[in-house]
């Protein structure tokens, strides 16, 4: 148990920093993207009569 505190220490120690910021906003928007165009194809195939 105490690695999984030591991995969640330095994630967070990597957080505070100028790049830890920016990297991790970057993957959030990376995420958001490939999550929203997922949902835009689900729904297109879905009108369109591909999934039923």
């Amino acid at each position: 148990m105490n690695i999984l505190f030591g991995y969640w220490r330095t994630l967070r120690q990597y957080l505070a920093t100028p790049k830890g910021r920016h990297d991790s906003r970057d993957y959030g928007r990376a995420l958001l993207f490939m999550a929203l165009t997922i949902v835009l194809i689900y729904i297109g195939l879905y009108v369109w009569g591909g999934i039923r």
